[in-house]
């Protein structure tokens, strides 16, 4: 069965080439690039409006809430908090880490220190488990 990933990202750049790898290894992709939307979306499938995703990549630093905001949102809520997330971000900064982790992010990446190919390497052996 084809998973779906959420990748809430507002670099159009960034949101292609992971659009177009997680494509390619077979995932459904669905991409918001802005915080509200990306609440309006946890609400909708909380609602059952919409099907839940089976991990979500996500950017810290959006055009108008930090990720984490959306990432607290998620885990806090009965239906929601079984969503793996993994955090996508240029921050480097060792309490932002932390922070997201004890949100409950499984994983944490910096994206510039690491390929989007093995990024998708490491989401496809996360499905493997």
């Amino acid at each position: 069965m084809e998973k779906k990933i959420l990748l809430i990202e507002d670099d159009r750049q960034t949101i292609e080439i992971y659009q177009e790898i997680l494509l390619r290894e077979g995932f459904n992709v669905e991409v918001i690039d802005t915080g509200a939307d990306a609440l309006k979306r946890l609400k909708e499938i909380k609602e059952g409006k919409e099907k839940k995703p089976d991990l979500v990549l996500l950017d810290l630093l959006l055009p108008d809430i930090n990720g984490n905001a959306i990432l607290k949102e998620a885990k806090e809520d009965n239906l929601l908090k079984d969503i793996p997330f993994f955090v996508l971000t240029n921050y480097s900064d060792p309490a932002s880490e932390k922070e997201s982790r004890e949100l409950g992010a499984e994983e944490y990446f910096i994206k510039t220190s690491l390929a989007p190919s093995q990024i998708i390497k490491i989401v496809k052996n996360f499905f493997e488990k």
